[in-house]
């Protein structure tokens, strides 16, 4: 039997879409959550922030069902003097080569802007967020509203993926994270696992099932029982 895009995506195309923020291993994980929300009916937008090339946008939009968007927000090829710590170099060129590769027939949104200057019909678009991956700016103050903007946009069910938490030499986005969870007042979704350099969070009405969920479907050496920021979660990295 033929593979599908996303099994080919997962099997190696990714690798020729330059950047991080997936491999084969992040493609697996990215799809159980995926399955999780297709089986309890979560339908909503896909969102990244921080798309440069494209490779995590790629699977975003091969994880697209009937009727939902796919939004990619980046400053893009004219914009990179707003890009003060230089975390990558936005090609929208580049994007809609990748996508017309490895996502074919797949309609993708891409937002030219800073994500702190969102226009209103800008902000509308990442709305009602089922799956949010968070991998711009790596700043505190731009964490911090990248973090606010997927809380507010976050569909129920809906589920954050904050990259480079992990990162040392990014130590600002786990200050941010911690940050954020200390004087947010309101919180759509709080950790359920961690691991592969990222920060997964769930809406607090799912939390507890996609937690039990990805501890089905992982191998026991990577579903290591954790607590982050007070939370019960699981770590996906081998142990």
């Amino acid at each position: 039997m033929p593979k599908t895009d996303l099994e080919k995506y997962r099997d190696g195309g990714f690798a020729r879409v330059e950047g991080w923020g997936v491999d084969g291993e992040l493609i697996e994980l990215f799809s159980i959550i995926n399955e999780f929300q297709t089986t309890n009916r979560i339908t909503g937008s896909l969102c990244e922030i921080g798309v440069h090339h494209g490779r995590t946008l790629t699977l975003l939009a091969l994880l697209k069902g009937q009727g939902e968007k796919v939004v990619g927000v980046d400053l893009f090829d004219g914009s990179q003097d707003q890009n003060l710590d230089a975390s990558g170099s936005g090609s929208r060129v580049a994007v809609l080569r990748n996508l017309a590769e490895h996502a074919p027939g797949v309609d993708v949104q891409l937002v030219c802007a800073n994500s702190f200057d969102l226009s209103r019909d800008q902000h509308g678009l990442l709305q009602g967020a089922r799956l949010f991956h968070i991998d711009g700016g790596h700043f505190l103050e731009v964490v911090l509203n990248d973090i606010a903007l997927a809380q507010e946009a976050l569909a129920v069910g809906g589920v954050v993926v904050i990259d480079d938490y992990w990162h040392s030499g990014f130590p600002e986005v786990q200050e941010a994270v911690h940050r954020y969870f200390l004087t947010s007042s309101r919180l759509k979704a709080v950790p359920f696992m961690t691991g592969k350099n990222k920060v997964y969070l769930a809406h607090t009405s799912h939390c507890h099932r996609l937690l039990e969920f990805m501890s089905s479907r992982l191998p026991s050496n990577r579903r290591k029982p954790v607590r982050v920021l007070g939370y019960g979660a699981i770590c996906c990295d081998p142990h």
